[in-house]
């Protein structure tokens, strides 16, 4: 049994470091809520199999195998199709635009603004009139850019009056235009023909990445030509 016990514990060990590898290595902050429930899954398969006298060890290798190979899969999938990696892994959430809060996202996603309030403390943020965008992301964290008079030193002090602290958001990811990236910021497709075309981008395609910067302004990263 001591035996059986320790190859099953050897396997689970390069087993779990395998898919974790062919996967992708992220940090605990990166961890989306996908693949929190992968890691929770997986303690299951191991911890059910490692003191089950009636599992083998070709059970065990069998089920590592099906699910590296389900999450192989799928990582590939949500990185190959964009807007089915959106919606697998979620959007990034814009709470709070150019000073507003987005009140129906906040009841949206159940965030009371005492919730609020005690993330954008934790960013050093102590009031919401010092907030231009506030950015809920699919980890859970929140990513707070301040009005420029709020920032040290502010633009004020330096006389620099015209300059400003921007979102981008994106519109292009891959080849495929994505309406809303980022919930509570919509955008028009045709605009967005409209702009790459001035640029001198008939197809999509041949865009790898594009983005909107508050001033209007599309920044395009076209395709590498192989």
């Amino acid at each position: 049994m001591l035996l059986e016990l320790s190859i099953k514990l050897v396997i689970s060990f390069f087993g779990l470091w395998v898919i974790t590898f062919v996967t992708g290595r992220k940090t605990l902050s990166q961890l989306t809520p996908l693949d929190f429930l992968s890691s929770l899954v997986l303690s299951e398969i191991v911890g059910n199999t490692l003191y089950d006298d009636q599992v083998k060890i070709s059970h065990l290798l069998f089920a590592l195998a099906v699910w590296a190979i389900l999450s192989y899969l799928f990582e590939k999938a949500t990185t190959r199709f964009v807007k089915f990696g959106y919606a697998a892994e979620g959007r990034a959430v814009l709470l709070i635009d150019n000073g507003e809060v987005n009140q129906g996202l906040l009841k949206k996603y159940d965030i009371e603004y005492k919730q609020l309030l005690s993330m954008l403390r934790k960013q050093n943020v102590f009031s919401l009139q010092e907030v231009k965008h506030a950015v809920l992301e699919i980890d859970g964290s929140l990513s707070v850019l301040r009005k420029p008079e709020y920032e040290p030193p502010t633009a004020q002090d330096l006389g620099l009056q015209d300059i400003s602290n921007s979102l981008a958001i994106t519109v292009i990811d891959k080849g495929e235009l994505l309406t809303m990236s980022m919930r509570g910021k919509k955008m028009d497709p045709e605009k967005v023909k409209l702009d790459m075309q001035r640029q001198g981008y008939d197809n999509i395609k041949d865009i790898a990445y594009a983005e909107y910067g508050e001033d209007g302004t599309l920044y395009i990263i076209p395709r590498e030509t192989k």
